[in-house]
């Protein structure tokens, strides 16, 4: 199960010659020309659909008051009237599961990840004589530090397993770490910080050697989520979650969990609308027959839910296959602009493993970033030294273009050092 080097080689797009590129600029509110956003993995654009949805919710408010949790008007396409009560599974079934190849009753709409993570390490089942959480060093705080924050909780042991010298993630090293003493194994299906993906087929051999020894795999498909075909039942999943903040544009708020069919999970994390019979009112709580309704907290926060699945709706129009290449295409143009300037790249040079976010390495970065907003152009920094971009449906080549050459600029003319060190901007980039 080891990973390919990254070795400097041609750019590989996925075999696109010519690539297909999409322009969804009509489908989505763009900021005025020439500004070029490039920070889908960060919080995608509104589709131009979202202000009719959350007037709908005022107007569903106003009309029906109480009765709107029991029945309110299909605006999403789902052919059947739901009910705010219902929306958090209506909705899931409608998009979510056909995103993830997933079958009807096994997803459900979450507030967010970090719910969703707690929740699953609430439930005693997956640790009955086991105390083992494996993980790689580079999963997002909502995974990591969860996990450290429960080890006080039940004796939970995190295993970390560090990346590749190239930043790689060693699958060896995962599959390695897995004992009986192992719960839980969890991976990103593409990293946040690299934008490397794991593919299938390595995904089920993780899968296969957790299974083989007791314990399920969990994974974070939050930067996979309408960028990257995903099929849940082919990786072999237990469970699978994510958001619809980032490429699918659905806004925060908006996150979801896929449960196995048939793994019977019971978070303590529990609010009363996963009760059995929640309005029954009892004394003690009982877990709901639905295994994915057990994952819903307190009151569900409704407004949210109206424009979450309006970027989905979109994407799934036009196929993930399609949205995929279109990525793969404009990223790896980006590529040869930086392998022009001899800049360093942090993601994976080969398509299979590169996702719709691409990273490579410059000094400054953060000030560079924000000179660049100076120039309409919007990407991000980390660590002072990494620039992450990701080139998506709205965006044109020309845009991808725009970017390198007023990177070009800064590295030519130095522009960008003579920023203030202290930015008044606020901590996003």
């Amino acid at each position: 199960m080891s990973t390919s080097p990254r070795a400097r080689s041609p750019v590989d797009s996925g075999a696109l010659a010519p690539p297909p590129v999409l322009d969804l600029r009509d489908r989505f509110v763009t900021p005025p020309s020439p500004a070029a956003e490039l920070r889908a993995f960060t919080h995608g654009l509104m589709p131009r659909t979202v202000p009719a949805l959350m007037a709908g919710f005022c107007e569903d408010w106003a009309e029906r008051g109480v009765d709107a949790w029991n029945r309110v008007p299909d605006r999403w396409g789902l052919g059947h009237d739901t009910g705010w009560w219902s929306m958090p599974e209506d909705l899931a079934d409608a998009y979510v599961a056909p995103m993830l190849a997933a079958p009807a009753g096994t997803c459900v709409l979450q507030p967010n990840v970090h719910w969703t993570v707690q929740a699953l390490l609430s439930c005693d089942g997956p640790f009955e004589g086991r105390d083992e959480v494996v993980m790689t060093e580079g999963e997002f705080p909502s995974v990591r530090h969860s996990v450290q924050r429960w080890a006080g909780l039940r004796d939970l042991r995190p295993v970390d397993v560090s990346a590749n010298a190239d930043w790689a993630v060693d699958l060896d090293a995962i599959a390695d770490a897995i004992t009986d003493r192992t719960a839980w194994v969890i991976v990103s299906h593409v990293g946040f910080a690299t934008g490397e993906v794991i593919p299938d087929a390595d995904l089920r051999r993780l899968a296969d050697a957790a299974h083989a020894r007791g314990a399920l795999l969990a994974v974070d498909g939050y930067h996979a989520t309408a960028s990257l075909p995903q099929d849940v039942e082919a990786i072999g999943a237990d469970v699978y979650f994510g958001g619809l903040l980032k490429e699918a544009c659905g806004s925060s708020g908006n996150a979801y969990l896929y449960v196995r069919p048939g793994l019977d999970l019971r978070p303590r994390l529990a609010g009363w609308f996963a009760d059995a019979e929640p309005f029954a009112f009892a004394p003690a709580p009982a877990d709901h027959p639905e295994v994915r309704r057990r994952f819903l907290g307190g009151t569900t926060a409704v407004a949210s839910m109206y424009h979450a699945v309006e970027g989905l709706r979109i994407l799934l129009d036009v196929g993930i296959d399609a949205v995929r290449a279109d990525t793969l295409a404009k990223g790896a143009r980006g590529i040869e602009r930086a392998d022009a300037l001899g800049l360093p790249l942090r993601s994976p040079r080969e398509a299979a493993r590169r996702g719709a976010m691409v990273v490579f390495e410059i000094d400054a970065a953060d000030r560079l970033v924000r000179w660049l907003k100076t120039q309409d152009v919007y990407v991000d920094a980390r660590r002072g030294r990494l620039l992450r971009f990701s080139p998506f449906v709205w965006n044109p080549v020309e845009d991808v273009d725009r970017l390198f050459d007023a990177v070009e600029e800064a590295l030519a003319t130095g522009a960008h050092r003579e920023l203030p060190e202290i930015d008044e901007g606020g901590p996003v980039t």
